[in-house]
């Protein structure tokens, strides 16, 4: 009697917390893989390289969207008004030598 109390108290919540515990991982891992969601590094690369103002003056929603339509659409770096030329030059150079390759 005592021995089923005890096991009914304490070791069978546990069990069961563990199970569920292991059926969301496995859920979550699944999930994970048919969610994952591939990033541009060139993108994060040429934002770095922009200025960081992010004053909206390109027409554009700050650096990152202007980094964004620079690599995926190819828009001329010299929409940034703040930028200098020299900025410009290492922008069309980064992006002649990493131009498709997504992984760099």
């Amino acid at each position: 009697m005592i021995i089923l109390s005890a096991f009914t108290i304490y070791v069978l919540p546990a069990l069961v917390l563990a199970g569920v515990g292991a059926l969301f991982g496995l859920f979550i891992g699944i999930a994970a893989k048919y969610f994952y969601v591939k990033e541009d590094n060139r993108i994060q690369e040429v934002q770095d390289m922009l200025p960081g103002y992010n004053c909206g003056a390109c027409g554009y929603p700050g650096c990152s969207g202007l980094a964004k339509a620079i690599v995926e659409d190819g828009v001329n770096p010299r929409l940034c008004k703040p930028g200098k030329q020299e900025m410009v030059e290492e922008i069309k150079k980064y992006m002649l030598e990493h131009n498709g390759n997504e992984n760099d």
